[in-house]
């Protein structure tokens, strides 16, 4: 499957489950007043579109927009005529829902047929918003959806797909971080034909990753210097896409010094999305966590469940705990944040990303691992210590109870089981321990009902897990039971 066709199911996915709340993906006009500066910019625009477009098109935010101000000696030099001619669609101030707009509802890609598209969009979603209410997950998901809808819109163009720029003095600036985030995840929406990932950040910064005013004076927008270097990384790309055949493959430009993709951690403990691993369903899921935390604004929920397709199943269509699970949330206002093939680095990346913003919650409950069977036991563990502690860190109100990594294939001997039972020895003082709970003083609770699930010899059997893996209906209402009296507890009710 190609990543646009991917990128058309993931949008089929939310639309059907109305992902309209999520700011980053819902087309957004300006201010709702026709005479706003954006909207005489936008009608300008329109003028060209409406006569004849063109066969190369700038698409961003300011630092687009700025083709025409510190820039304009520079495109006059390379994208004022000639087969590179160009039309610059740059707002200034636009986030990624503008520009859905702009390409949507205000038709600034219908009627004309472009062969290459440049593409660099987010970082005013980054800087106009606190990171709990725009985080880089939104982000992504935006970008995603403008690359849907350029393919949609322009078929047989080419999209130059072009990081972030960096902004801010220096690798600590909290803007830059956020953008590092989104742009490492988006290259991964290149293949190379109609997506080509251009990025040419390091050569705006110094060794020690700062950024300089001499090319950037406000360490956000470029000067003419800046303009001269971004054209002559894309002028060559520009070319190549114009002579190129349809299905010729054009070669990606990646930053000869690539910054924070250090692998030196444990593959357990290092964090890292799942986009481009997951198969395409899964994909919107991050989507529909965000949507279900920000839908009403400012959310409590009762219960948030961290974890793999354990917990995905209990609300995923055809999964086993489904029917459950809808009768709990007639009394419990629960947010699943289980991803199926999740292991504990994708869940730590997810909750460092977004999935910890924007509400508070009761409690949590905490089961993940089994996916990294086969790895390092002690780095498993640890990986899950830090899931809690994050949890503890962004959410210091709530109560957390941690569950052993469940029981798996039939025997007690088998290696996948034994090595989970060894993890879960290992992470089971995470909890502050009885007399902590007995006292109402603890914030980790420890909830260990691995047994239930099993026969007297320590046999699995598919009466509770048909796979030998996750729950099946039995399965999981012996969760539920098990985990009811420490809900009740917490909750109130």
């Amino acid at each position: 499957m190609s990543k646009i066709l991917s990128l058309s199911f993931v949008a089929a996915l939310c639309a059907a489950s109305s992902f309209g709340a999520i700011r980053a993906v819902t087309p957004t006009a300006w201010n709702g007043d026709k005479s706003c500066w954006q909207m005489k910019r936008h009608n300008e625009k329109m003028a060209v579109v409406t006569n004849g477009g063109a066969k190369v098109v700038f698409i961003g935010d300011s630092i687009t927009h700025f083709w025409e101000g510190a820039g304009a000696a520079v495109w006059k030099k390379y994208f004022a005529e000639g087969p590179r001619k160009a039309l610059n669609l740059g707002t200034s101030a636009d986030r990624t829902e503008h520009v859905l707009w702009r390409m949507t509802e205000g038709r600034e890609l219908d009627g004309y047929e472009a062969k290459v598209i440049l593409l660099m969009i987010g970082t005013n979603n980054s800087g106009h918003f606190p990171f709990e209410q725009e985080t880089p997950i939104d982000t992504i998901c935006g970008i995603r959806e403008i690359l849907r809808i350029i393919a949609e819109k322009q078929p047989t163009a080419r999209v130059i797909l072009t990081s972030i720029f960096p902004r801010g003095a220096d690798a600590s600036d909290a803007c830059r971080k956020r953008n590092d985030v989104v742009n490492k995840e988006i290259a991964k929406f290149a293949d190379g034909k109609r997506v080509v990932w251009c990025d040419f950040s390091d050569k705006f910064l110094d060794a020690e990753g700062r950024l300089s005013r001499e090319i950037f004076p406000d360490l956000l927008h470029p000067n003419a210097l800046g303009y001269e270097m971004w054209a002559s990384a894309v002028v060559p790309l520009i070319d190549k896409a114009l002579a190129a055949k349809p299905d010729e493959a054009i070669p990606s430009v990646w930053p000869s010094n690539p910054r924070n993709y250090s692998l030196e951690a444990k593959e357990a403990l290092r964090p890292t999305s799942a986009f481009g691993r997951i198969p395409w369903w899964d994909q919107g899921v991050l989507l529909k966590h965000r949507n279900e935390i920000v839908k009403n604004g400012q959310t409590e929920f009762d219960i948030v469940m961290v974890g793999d397709s354990i917990t995905h199943r209990w609300e995923r269509e055809g999964g086993e705990g489904r029917e459950l699970f809808a009768e709990l949330k007639k009394t419990y206002s629960i947010l699943n944040l289980g991803i199926g093939g999740d292991q504990t680095q994708h869940v730590l990346w997810r909750l460092q990303n977004g999935e910890l913003e924007g509400y508070t919650a009761k409690m949590f409950t905490v089961m993940i691992g089994t996916n990294n069977y086969g790895r390092d036991e002690a780095s498993i563990a640890e990986a899950i210590r830090r899931i809690v502690e994050l949890i503890r860190e962004k959410h210091p109100e709530s109560k957390i109870v941690l569950m052993p990594i469940f029981p798996r294939s039939a025997k007690p001997d088998d290696a996948a089981r034994a090595a989970n039972d060894r993890i879960n020895t290992l992470i089971r003082d995470c909890a502050d321990g009885w007399l902590a709970d007995l006292f109402g003083c603890g914030t980790v609770r420890w909830l260990d009902f691995n047994d239930k699930f099993l026969e007297p010899d320590g046999t699995l059997t598919k009466a509770v897990m048909n796979d030998l893996l996750h729950p099946n209906e039995n399965g999981y209402r012996i969760w539920w039971e098990n985990m009811q009296p420490v809900v009740k507890e917490i909750t109130g009710k």
